[in-house]
């Protein structure tokens, strides 16, 4: 088969059955191979475990500093700009209001179209992560931070 420039399915799949992944056609709006190619550092790869692994599926800052302790807090800032604006992430926030000082605010949670990529690749299974995620030890900061209500928590 010739690929000719201006072709509307330049990349060819060996899978007959297999749906492109071109930024243009995918539903969700979601560049897959961004995406995914965002996931080959690491750092990144191990927030967006943390994310999975937290028991409401959305951890503060806080937590994922404790979590990632090899991170520098300013690292782990550039790195979830990054997971944001490739759309792997969001951030929500809660009511500041009646919140005991110091406890977080703001938590970070996968989109939807993260986690149906994520599905449709066998990446992240959540059991597997939250399994792990049980077993570290925590400290009664984190645990109190871990007690924080999430908006739109989606366990």
């Amino acid at each position: 088969m010739v690929i000719r420039p201006g072709d509307k399915h330049p990349y060819i799949m060996s899978r007959p059955d297999a749906t492109p992944l071109t930024p243009a056609e995918n539903a969700t709006g979601l560049d897959p191979i961004a995406a995914l190619g965002t996931l080959d550092d690491t750092t990144r790869a191990n927030i967006i475990g943390t994310i999975v692994g937290h028991p409401k599926g959305a951890p503060s800052k806080k937590e994922l500093e404790y979590y990632n302790p090899s991170v520098a807090a300013s690292t782990l800032t550039d790195h979830l700009i990054r997971l944001e604006e490739v759309g792997l992430i969001e951030v929500v926030e809660r009511d500041r209001k009646g919140l005991e000082r110091g406890l977080p605010y703001r938590f970070f949670q996968l989109t939807d179209a993260a986690r149906e990529l994520f599905d449709q690749n066998n990446l992240f299974e959540p059991g597997a992560y939250r399994e792990l995620f049980a077993e570290v030890e925590k400290t009664d900061e984190i645990k109190a931070a871990e007690a924080v209500d999430r908006p739109d928590e989606r366990n």
